[in-house]
């Protein structure tokens, strides 16, 4: 109805335009109304395709709202979890400074009642005098100033042979303060440096050598070499003073074919003593 309605005034106008301009050349009816027709029919494809266009972007306009609100919807929820966790963390924490300060005030009434008690302790032992506390102190000062290191091991064992290059192993130890020797390869290790004693006493078989040698960090220290020809099983000492560094190891080794001999009386031993740190 509406189209019909523009036909008729596009009519009107033109018929109206003829009647003015007479020296114009007279248009036929029906050559206005075809031409007329056509430009209406184009401009209804372009409004369509323009209203296609417009109902397409509109659909584009929509999606991109409704991902902005489902994107507003997901922070919205992020934030709730954040918020919630912060609330979480916050009553944690909360939680945990007032266990702490607890727990740091009962453990300082604790501590305050146990020094109050020990002063109260020294004040009634009358026994106690500065001067004894003054020794204990130099007591301990010096032994920590000159840890004690001491070892003592010896071979129980009727007979002992050797070959050349041998370490010797004294399994049996008596003494071992600082824990520095290992029984199972005979090897020293010194824990702190400083100067160190060592001693070796060794008897022979009957008609046997004893060649052994003190050997630091694998360099000869001390040697002895003695030779048993009237069967009396004699026993000698080598003793040697060294310099030994932190980690660094002492031990015993054979230098040529040996023979130990050991009784209730003759010992075959190895010991050490710090001397001086």
């Amino acid at each position: 109805m509406e189209l019909q309605k523009s036909v008729c005034l596009l009519l009107n106008v033109i018929v109206f335009t003829c009647a003015r301009e007479p020296s114009s050349p007279i248009c036929s009816r029906y050559d206005y109304e075809e031409r007329l027709l056509e430009r209406v029919l184009r401009n209804e494809l372009a409004l369509e395709t323009t209203l296609n266009d417009i109902l397409k972007t509109n659909a584009k306009v929509v999606d991109a709202l409704k991902q902005l609100e489902d994107g507003k919807a997901k922070v919205d929820s992020t934030f709730a979890v954040m918020a919630k966790k912060q609330t979480e963390i916050e009553s944690t924490l909360s939680d945990f400074v007032n266990n702490a300060s607890q727990n740091m005030n009962a453990t300082l009434a604790a501590n305050i009642g146990a020094m109050v008690k020990a002063a109260s302790d020294i004040k009634e032992n009358a026994t106690v005098t500065v001067q004894q506390l003054v020794n204990q102190f130099n007591i301990l000062k010096d032994q920590i100033k000159d840890p004690s290191i001491h070892f003592r091991s010896r071979i129980t064992a009727g007979t002992t042979d050797l070959s050349g290059g041998q370490d010797v192993v004294y399994p049996t130890v008596e003494v071992n303060e600082g824990q520095g020797y290992d029984p199972s390869t005979g090897k020293f290790t010194a824990s702190i440096t400083g100067i160190y004693l060592f001693t070796v006493q060794n008897c022979v078989h009957y008609q046997k050598y004893g060649q052994l040698e003190i050997v630091h960090g694998g360099k000869t220290l001390q040697r002895s070499t003695h030779y048993d020809s009237g069967g009396a099983y004699p026993c000698v000492t080598m003793q040697v003073s060294a310099a030994v560094a932190m980690g660094d190891m002492v031990w015993v080794r054979a230098t040529g074919l040996s023979k130990l001999y050991t009784d209730s009386v003759r010992y075959n031993s190895f010991s050490c003593t710090l001397i001086h740190v």
